[in-house]
Order: C-alpha cells, then structure tokens, then sequence
C-alpha cells in the first residue's frame, strides 16, 4: 500500500469524524480520500461516482452555510434575529470551538430578536430554529462523509 493511499485512508476517517465536529471540513476530508483513491487505484472509483460526489459536497458546502438562517427564518426570526445568528455564530466557532458555533448562533439569534421587542419566547423559537439547521447540516454531513467512506473503502477491496 503507497504513501497516498495510506493518507486517503487517513482523510476519509478524519471525514467521517469531522463531519461531527463543526470546526473540522468532514465531507472535504473524505472527498478528498476518494479522489486520492481514483488517482492512486485505477479503476476504485468511476468519475462519473466522483463527479456526483463533487456536486454533493458542493451543494452540502452551501447548505452549511445556508441551514441556520434558514431554520432562524423559518421559526419566524427577523432580519436581527437571522444576522445575531451569523454574528453568534462566527463569533462562537472563533472563540469556543467546535461546538460554539451552535451556542453562539443560538445567543445571537436569541440577542437579535429581543433588540427587536420580541417576546423572550419567540426570540427562544429563533433560538431553536438556529439550532435545528445546524444539526440538520450535521446530521446531512455524517451521512455524506459514511457514504464516501463505505464507497472508498469498498473501491480500496
């Protein structure tokens, strides 16, 4: 077994765990593996199964960002609300990682609709809302990065 493919088997593991942990770029970790693994094993993978790949990681990129002001908006966040979410967010990954981006999108969703007049109660329905996207996005990470790690390891045989 090469070098490459010893790390490819690193970065896919490495994509699986990471796609639990906010902080670590899990499913561009394990995509990564796969590609390594089509260049280094002729024949392991196709390119059409890398191209599909390719795009879903993509689109699971964009729904990362997208997933917390998006479950903000659904629980009937404003506009300060939907930004306190960001703010909180980015702040919380900076200063307590991993899982402050959680916590900090969830105060600041919370923060921004209480500067909005809103009842504490709705601005805990933000909150949540925050909190559920995140998790999604997690929950569609950990999917993405086992289905790359079950198509590597299934090509490395």
């Amino acid at each position: 077994m090469s070098a490459l493919l010893i790390i490819a088997i690193i970065l896919v593991i490495l994509g699986v765990i990471g796609s639990m942990i906010p902080a670590l770029p899990g499913p561009v970790f394990a995509y990564a593996g796969l590609v390594i693994l089509f260049f280094e094993q002729a024949g392991a993978v196709s390119l059409t199964s890398l191209i599909v790949f390719g795009v879903l990681m993509t689109l699971l990129i964009i729904i990362d960002y997208l997933a917390p002001v998006l479950g903000a908006k659904f629980s009937g966040a404003s506009r300060q609300g939907v930004i306190g979410s960001i703010v909180g967010g980015l702040l919380g990954v900076v200063f307590f990682p991993p899982l402050g981006i959680f916590l900090g999108a969830f105060i600041g969703a919370v923060i921004g609709e209480l500067t909005q007049g809103r009842e504490a109660s709705a601005a805990i329905k933000a909150g949540i809302g925050t909190l559920v996207g995140s998790v999604s996005v997690i929950v569609l990470q950990t999917i993405f990065a086992i289905s790359v790690a079950v198509w590597f390891f299934v090509g490395l045989v």
